[in-house]
């Protein structure tokens, strides 16, 4: 008996006109959006120490990791563009040959903001650890415990989409060189006749996008662990 997999159903010429698969008997799964995971995976060290003279209180780096993990609600990665050298022969006749290739460098998130502002307090002070808006200066000072550098002022983060069961990795990316572009105090903004909740997005600068298969590794881990322990609690509160 031959093995089927989900692509089973693509062989030959049953689906090839209609394109429909939804069949047990060898159809294709198709990818669904809107199931991911983000984890920042570093943040500046010095990061704490800002944040707890903003409004939201003293949070230690385990905390402010795990509101940015909760409170993404989507996430934009960069693409890339394969740019071609084009040349020109006789009677004007064209024919390109690959040239370089152009990744984008911002990756873009979105945050629901909670009470506390906690999310406008994080993208605040790690704007003002990077230049004081009173004083155009870096507050990382050279020292035994920093200096200013990358490793001092920027992140790591891991993004991931899964299959609907939230622990199955489907794209996986790992964002070097992290540092928001946007202090969103614009976004505090209110109106007397405009009740809603506040999304903040934060384009952020990226250095390299790694998508080797030790990302994959990494975040089916991480996707396999939250998974895990959010069934746990949700089994747990619910009395089972």
């Amino acid at each position: 008996m031959a093995i089927k997999n989900s692509f089973s159903g693509l062989a030959g010429a049953n689906n090839t006109m209609s394109r429909r698969f939804g069949s047990t008997i060898g159809g294709a799964e198709p990818y669904v959006t809107g199931t991911f995971g983000v984890w920042f995976d570093k943040l500046p060290a010095m990061l704490p120490a800002y944040v707890a003279n903003e409004s939201s209180g003293a949070l230690n780096d385990a905390q402010i990791k795990s509101i940015l993990a909760a409170s993404c609600t989507g996430v934009t990665p960069p693409g890339g563009t394969l740019n071609k050298v084009e040349f020109t022969g006789t009677g004007g006749t064209k024919w390109s040959v690959p040239g370089n290739i152009d990744y984008g460098n911002s990756v873009s998130f979105k945050f629901f903001e909670m009470n506390n502002l906690p999310i406008m307090s994080i993208m605040h002070a790690w704007v003002k650890l990077i230049r004081d808006y009173r004083y155009g200066v870096s507050g990382i000072v050279d020292g035994e415990e920093a200096n200013y550098s990358k490793a001092t002022y920027a992140g790591l983060a891991y993004y991931w989409t899964t299959s609907p069961d939230g622990a199955t990795v489907q794209y996986y990316a790992a964002y070097d060189g992290l540092f928001p572009g946007k202090d969103p105090q614009d976004m505090m903004a209110s109106d007397v006749e405009t009740v809603g909740k506040v999304d903040i997005e934060i384009e952020m600068n990226v250095d390299y996008a790694w998508h080797e298969p030790w990302v994959k590794t990494k975040c089916q881990t991480f996707a396999t662990t939250y998974s895990a322990a959010s069934k746990e609690a949700i089994d747990k509160y619910s009395g089972q």
